[in-house]
């Protein structure tokens, strides 16, 4: 898995709208979302696009990150000033499905936010040290793929020895066939 190790996600000029980013799907759907900067408000449609089956884990971080939930990390859920709350609702939503394991890694998809989330998961182990949380604490199981190139090779699979019958077996064999329906059969043409 590529991996940049830039500060932030980069955003172009132009924002995607919600109509423009439901049309979208794979690698295009996830540069679109990589550009958009829903920090100050989210843009109309992002709810559905998120709760869509096909963007994968990676491109959900990234929009998780983009709405720079740094800065409601540690305020409590009613002290978020009230033109900021549909942020807050939407950071609550891509966190619970990131941790509930909606959004499944791809093999083959680019973490452009891999220095952003290397830093969020080292305060997130600060925080268990001192004994506090924030309010979005992702799940280091669920984000283990990403860090392991090699999660999505499968195992060999593992041949079980053919069974070897014993000798009463082998014996009792041709008896058997005969009370097979077909052997009832060939009898009586």
């Amino acid at each position: 898995m590529a991996r940049s190790d830039s500060a932030r996600p980069r955003h172009s000029g132009a924002r995607p709208q919600g109509h423009v980013l439901a049309h979208l799907s794979g690698e295009a759907l996830a540069d679109a979302l990589d550009a958009l900067d829903w920090s100050e408000a989210p843009c109309a449609g992002l709810g559905r696009v998120m709760a869509r089956r096909d963007l994968d884990l990676a491109a959900a971080l990234c929009v998780f990150f983009n709405g720079a939930p740094e800065r409601f990390n540690y305020l409590p859920k009613p002290h978020v000033p009230e033109e900021y709350r549909p942020v807050a609702r939407h950071l609550d939503n891509i966190c619970l499905r990131i941790n509930s394991g909606f959004y499944l890694p791809l093999p083959a998809a680019r973490l452009t936010c891999g220095a952003v989330l290397d830093r969020w998961l080292g305060y997130q182990r600060a925080d268990r040290q001192e004994g506090r949380c924030g309010r979005w604490v992702l799940s280091e199981a669920r984000l283990a793929p990403l860090f392991d190139d090699g999660w999505h090779r499968v195992p060999q699979a593992h041949h079980p020895e053919p069974v070897r019958h014993g000798l009463w077996r082998a014996l009792l064999a041709p008896l058997r066939d005969l009370r097979s329906p077909r052997a009832v059969l060939r009898g009586r043409k």
